[in-house]
């Protein structure tokens, strides 16, 4: 089986509950099985925190829960990057001129020890790192040997840290602010006639943006309407970490009204996309059984589980549940109470979609008890 994952914007919110989701499969012994992660702004974050922490190359099933899980544990309860950019951002002014995205890239690699670049990234499984690019309003997407969008064309091999990528990915309109890319940098290409072939840069600056803007879900590289899944794969997972709109409507003292209402108004079209696109695959999914699992934050698994009594029971309450579902988008520190009822709503979620839905595609997972060391 070929694993296809998109893991879905959301702050250090979705970061964990990403990483939950990942220790079901690795329990399963299904983390080799991964061929493509393409992830946005949150779900960008977890990706690169478990290829940073495995040496920039993804880890065996093993591995990950002995000792991936443990390190990314401890950065995110230790170590708070919003505090970090935010100091960054008035003792380093000049920092600005590449945008504020920048200097998170830079907090990144400060707290969470992320110095690597695009090229050490492993050949498999591929990575796609999701931004939207201001002047197309197109998908940029950063991968290991290539950068850009279809219509202000790509960057091959580029020299390129991580962390700004990873920046660019999660700069939320509002709260981060652009990746500032200036043109003249970098050799531009465009591939005709079987071939890469120079072009002069369309734009002399380019303002890249959290990638949830275009697609919150990150799944437009692994499936096409239509289509189908991404060759190359014939399992998909979607993990949807993103906060009910409900929830985002609270007001904010700090922002003048019309922030809000500008913020307001880009959460609704988000929401807007983001519910089509679940739609659409959990659509193609039932027209496809075997072929993928759309897993949500805030599911209750009660049913699920109940159903199942080979299972065992969810260990989170319906309460519990409703706290992290509605937990802020932010890029704080968590605290290790949090860390963890987010890392095992994750797990649940995962193990009581998959249970219920893929039972001919994959393989029942140990029982849960079998969890207690990674979390």
């Amino acid at each position: 089986m070929q694993i296809a994952l998109a893991f879905s914007g959301g702050g250090v919110r979705a970061t964990v509950f990403h990483l939950g989701v990942l220790a079901r499969l690795a329990r399963q012994n299904l983390l080799g099985n991964v061929k493509i992660v393409s992830s946005v702004s949150g779900g960008s974050l977890a990706a690169g925190l478990v290829f940073a922490s495995g040496g920039y190359r993804w880890p065996g099933s093993e591995e990950y829960l002995r000792e991936i899980v443990p390190r990314c544990q401890s950065l995110l309860t230790k170590r708070n990057v919003q505090s970090t950019y935010v100091m960054k951002s008035l003792l380093l002014p000049w920092r600005l001129a590449s945008g504020r995205a920048s200097v998170l890239g830079d907090a990144m690699e400060r707290d969470w020890g992320i110095r690597g670049s695009l090229a050490d990234l492993p050949i498999e499984p591929r990575w796609i790192i999701n931004a939207t690019c201001y002047q197309t309003g197109k998908n940029w997407r950063f991968q290991r040997d290539l950068m850009g969008d279809y219509q202000t064309k790509y960057i091959t091999d580029p020299d390129f840290r991580l962390s700004q990528a990873l920046a660019a990915s999660a700069a939320v309109p509002g709260l981060i602010g652009p990746l500032l890319l200036r043109s003249r940098h970098y050799r531009w290409s465009e591939y005709k006639n079987d071939d890469w072939q120079s072009i002069s840069p369309k734009y002399k600056r380019l303002h890249l943006w959290d990638g949830g803007v275009y697609d919150n879900l990150g799944v437009e590289s692994l499936f096409k309407p239509g289509e189908g899944l991404r060759d190359g794969t014939d399992f998909l997972i979607v993990c949807d970490a993103s906060r009910a709109l409900s929830s985002e409507a609270r007001q904010s003292r700090w922002r003048p009204g019309y922030l809000k209402a500008s913020m307001r108004l880009v959460d609704v079209a988000t929401d807007q996309v983001r519910s089509l696109r679940a739609r659409m695959l959990m659509e193609y999914f039932k027209q496809n059984p075997g072929t993928g699992a759309y897993l949500r934050l805030g599911r209750s698994t009660k049913k699920a589980y109940s159903r199942q009594p080979s299972l065992g029971k969810p260990e989170l309450t319906d309460r519990e549940v409703r706290f992290v579902s509605q937990m802020e988008t932010t890029l704080r520190r968590l605290s290790h109470h949090e860390f963890s009822l987010l890392f095992r709503h994750g797990y649940e979620v995962a193990d009581a979609t998959l249970s219920t839905y893929a039972k001919d595609a994959l393989d029942r997972a140990p029982s849960q008890p079998a969890l207690a060391e990674a979390a």
